[in-house]
């Protein structure tokens, strides 16, 4: 397995990626806007505090990540939020995910973060899966979110 930062040759594919993406989240009934998607990829190649990474397995990609570092509202210090994480459907078994979890860490280290955050997909059943891999990364289990819809 590979992996490398996204390049703008990657705009077709990860732009197809995020759709098939939003369309499993659980904002898929909010409409998923092209143009915003590439201004997203954008600002995440040319920000150096934003990670977007393509895994790839036989030099096919098969997933992408991305994330940013975030000042705490109340100091300088610095944390990493991940942002979206994909795997292609059929690329689920292997360990694409834990493996671009392990490059963002890498990555928020390097930064000097002082701590990771991923908010994994709740509603789906699918929360046994990444506690598995959040614990194989030594990551704790900190909160989970509400939300009510107004519209």
């Amino acid at each position: 397995m590979k992996w490398r930062f996204v390049e703008p040759q990657d705009y077709e594919w990860v732009i197809a990626a995020s759709k098939d993406h939003h369309k499993e989240s659980d904002w898929s009934e909010v409409e998923y806007n092209d143009v915003k998607a590439k201004r997203y990829f954008d600002v995440a190649i040319k920000d150096p505090n934003y990670f977007a990474i393509i895994v790839e397995e036989d030099d096919k990609r098969i997933g992408f990540m991305a994330g940013r570092i975030l000042e705490y509202p109340f100091s300088e210090e610095t944390f990493a939020r991940e942002l979206d994480l994909y795997v292609e459907p059929k690329h689920r078994n292997g360990m694409a995910g834990i493996f671009m979890m392990k490059k963002f860490i890498e990555w928020a280290t390097v930064k000097k973060a002082r701590e990771v955050l991923f908010e994994p997909r709740l509603s789906d059943g699918a929360i046994k899966k990444f506690d598995a891999m959040a614990k194989r990364l030594g990551m704790e289990h900190l909160a989970n979110a509400y939300r009510r819809k107004l519209t």
